[in-house]
């Protein structure tokens, strides 16, 4: 399945004892696939000691142990994708620091399409939740969408390009975990329509200090950046960083003056972002035309339910099922499948927009 390159990469991300610089040291900045304990062995005793060195060395060159990593991860569904994999990007390869391995669910395919990155902030306004599913869905159509797991504009992002397959979810943490655990559901979806990756092996928890290097690789993967919302010192604000310093295009959603979750945002165009009104400014910079998507077939309920949100702009559930004579509970099905269609969006405390 794996070549003995591809073995050693895995294998080197697989020591917790080692920090991502002393393996990144040991591969001698990626232009080999076998670390060199010899070369490196001096740096390594006096940074992590020699017992530690001499057992990471052991164990790299224990068949059985490399035998059981691969083992585990192939039961658990999870592909490995590294350096020298074939399937590896060339935008994030070409960036300062690499991930060395990233660990895959879901299809790996969408690692070599064009991406774009969508990206925003936990407390994103309504109103611009509505606009960033909307951006979402319509870059779908030309790039794979690549966001975090967040909840707010990641969220909102995954659930417009979801329906089109093309999303990427980049993790913060290993497998073994889910952050925000509300979005297990959401997170299951991309597995089996998009793709989830991560640079952490299973058992890595969602440390704080992952999430700002995470960004890297969203950034890294992406041919342009469309940050949403964001604080002036938000985690939306570290990855649109990383994309000015890779020479990515960035783009930004303008605000109005006063409003928090949108200083980020007109920071960046201060500083030379463009700013996007719509999709349409984005797209135009790639040169690209837009065409609006063919109008999804509805079933009479879900005509009905549309009608009324639409009428009264944000509409309550249960307010909805009151007026078609249903209990809340029966028009679940027909709300969701609005949802996948693209046709509404969920705003939090049981509440729909339409999005069309």
């Amino acid at each position: 399945m794996y070549t003995e390159e591809e073995i050693n990469l895995i294998t080197l991300c697989s020591f917790e004892e080692l920090t991502y610089k002393q393996r990144f040291t040991l591969l001698s900045d990626l232009t080999r696939a076998e670390p060199d304990f010899v070369k490196y062995g001096e740096i390594l005793i006096k940074t992590c000691g020699d017992g530690v060195y001499n057992k990471v060395k052991d164990k790299f060159f224990s068949r059985t142990y490399r035998e059981k990593i691969l083992s585990k991860l192939n039961g658990r569904g999870i592909k490995c994708v590294t350096y020298f994999s074939k399937a590896y990007p060339e935008n994030l390869k070409n960036i300062p620091c690499p991930p060395i391995t990233l660990f895959c669910k879901g299809n790996v395919n969408l690692l070599k399409e064009r991406c774009f990155a969508v990206v925003g902030s936990r407390k994103t306004p309504p109103n611009i939740i509505k606009e960033c599913k909307t951006a979402a869905n319509s870059l779908s159509q030309y790039f794979t969408v690549v966001t975090g797991m967040a909840d707010g504009a990641d969220t909102a992002a995954i659930e417009g390009a979801l329906p089109s397959g093309k999303i990427i979810s980049v993790l913060a943490y290993g497998f073994d975990h889910v952050y925000p655990a509300l979005n297990e559901n959401l997170l299951r979806k991309v597995e089996k329509s998009g793709l989830l990756i991560t640079e952490y092996t299973p058992q890595i928890p969602p440390l704080n200090y992952n999430f700002p290097v995470r960004n890297r690789i969203i950034a890294g993967l992406s041919e342009g950046v469309l940050v949403v919302s964001g604080g002036r010192k938000s985690g939306a604000k570290i990855t649109a960083g990383y994309a000015l310093e890779y020479n990515r295009r960035v783009f930004a959603f303008p605000y109005s003056v006063g409003v928090e979750s949108g200083e980020g945002c007109n920071q960046l165009i201060r500083e030379g972002a463009a700013l996007a009104r719509n999709t349409l400014d984005v797209l135009s910079d790639f040169g690209l035309n837009f065409n609006p998507p063919p109008k999804p077939e509805l079933t009479e309920e879900e005509a009905e339910i549309l009608k009324l949100i639409k009428n009264e702009g944000e509409a309550f559930a249960p307010s909805v099922a009151e007026k078609l004579g249903k209990l809340p509970f029966q028009i679940i099905p027909a709300l969701s499948s609005l949802e996948i269609k693209g046709m509404i969006t969920r705003l939090g405390g049981n509440r729909y927009a339409a999005l069309k």
